[in-house]
């Protein structure tokens, strides 16, 4: 029995069927056919994100599927498109399947798993961006809302469709969302931004066009930066006080109440804003929260031309330099303090001196050299 794979289907619902279909479990279908050569199990790795060339020369072999047909269904096919790294483990960019913070079973669309003739599971219910349906207009979930388990394709038991859950049976499909978190507009049309631009494979940002790897290596760390929960000020996004709610609900972590989607699907929106109408939203962020470019630089190992470009045209580069410090006048500010009964340490010598207490290595150097003597 061969079955062909559906649009954007991802590897682990088509080898699900495809042990369904010889009328075996996954995990016996996959050890008896697909010997692993490095484990056993299957069940714990991340078999969307596998890179062993073994594992797929024997799928080709024992299938009626190419190679380049098979790589397409993983996740490693939108390497160059989506992230740029070579980890054994997904980037920030897809969704891990098990983490212990926020509870991640496998994302999934009811409505889409109801609709379908041949119900099946996309890559895309793993991106990160990709939280809510934009053709249903609900939020995708993690679990089974009946018994409250994560989903866990490789589990699955024995049946005509895939889309009832491992542990109680429950159809999937009739999950009922809370409908007091429909998406809104905004956000929905963000996702299909990202997920048009991702498609190209570009973006079109401040005139130029922009390799979708790139904007989404820069989406990580602008995420990072937005993420400020109750210190945020974004004036112009009108779902402000939504995500601080959502983050005022994780200070008292309960994940049957409170899902990490829903402030994701919030801080991708944003993402999304700064974006728009360029580059006021963008100077907005940068103005209203005291932002430097090093906070937008610190930590990259490479940090892509139109990136850097943006940002000095945005908020230039600051000179960490700074100007020629002597000895005499840290010497002068030490004695300033003392003279005022304040505290002297590194912190308050450099306010008084005029530059930064830890960048400035001029002044560091001085400073520790006055202070290995005892001055």
């Amino acid at each position: 029995m061969h079955l062909h794979p559906l649009e954007d289907e991802l590897l682990s619902s088509w080898l699900i069927r495809m042990a369904h279909a010889h009328y075996m479990y996954p995990t016996t279908f996959l050890n008896l056919h697909i010997k692993n050569t490095r484990t056993n199990s299957y069940t714990r790795r991340d078999i969307d994100f596998y890179d062993n060339k073994e594992f797929f020369d024997l799928l080709s072999k024992k299938s009626i599927l190419s190679k380049s047909e098979l790589l397409n269904m993983s996740l490693r096919s939108q390497e160059g498109y989506l992230f740029i790294n070579q980890s054994l483990y997904p980037p920030q960019q897809i969704r891990r399947l098990i983490d212990k913070r926020t509870h991640f079973g496998l994302m999934y669309c009811p409505k889409c798993l109801e609709t379908d003739e041949i119900p099946y599971w996309r890559k895309k219910w793993r991106y990160f961006f990709y939280t809510a349906c934009p053709k249903h207009k609900i939020f995708l979930t993690d679990r089974c809302w009946h018994c409250y388990k994560p989903i866990k394709l490789l589990k699955m038991e024995l049946t005509d469709k895939i889309n009832y859950c491992s542990n109680c049976g429950a159809d999937l499909g009739l999950t009922d969302t809370h409908q007091d978190n429909i998406p809104d507009d905004y956000g929905l049309e963000a996702i299909r931004w990202f997920e048009e631009g991702l498609e190209r494979g570009y973006f079109k940002i401040n005139r130029q066009k922009v390799w979708s790897a790139m904007f989404f290596h820069i989406f990580c760390r602008l995420y990072y930066l937005l993420d400020r929960k109750q210190d945020l000020v974004l004036p112009n996004f009108l779902k402000l006080n939504e995500y601080k709610d959502i983050c005022k609900k994780h200070e008292v972590y309960n994940s049957k109440k409170a899902s990490a989607v829903y402030k994701i699907f919030y801080v991708n929106s944003m993402i999304f804003h700064l974006f728009q109408n360029f580059p006021f939203n963008f100077l907005d962020f940068i103005e209203s929260n005291h932002l430097t470019y090093r906070e937008f630089t610190h930590g990259f190992k490479y940090i892509p031309f139109w990136y850097e470009n943006l940002l000095m045209e945005l908020i230039p580069k600051q000179n960490k330099i700074g100007r020629e410090i002597s000895e005499s006048e840290v010497v002068g500010a030490i004695n300033y303090l003392k003279s005022q009964g304040k505290i002297v340490n590194q912190l308050n010598v450099a306010e008084v001196v005029g530059c930064h207490f830890t960048i400035h290595k001029r002044f560091v150097g001085i400073y520790k050299k006055l202070n290995f003597r005892n001055y």
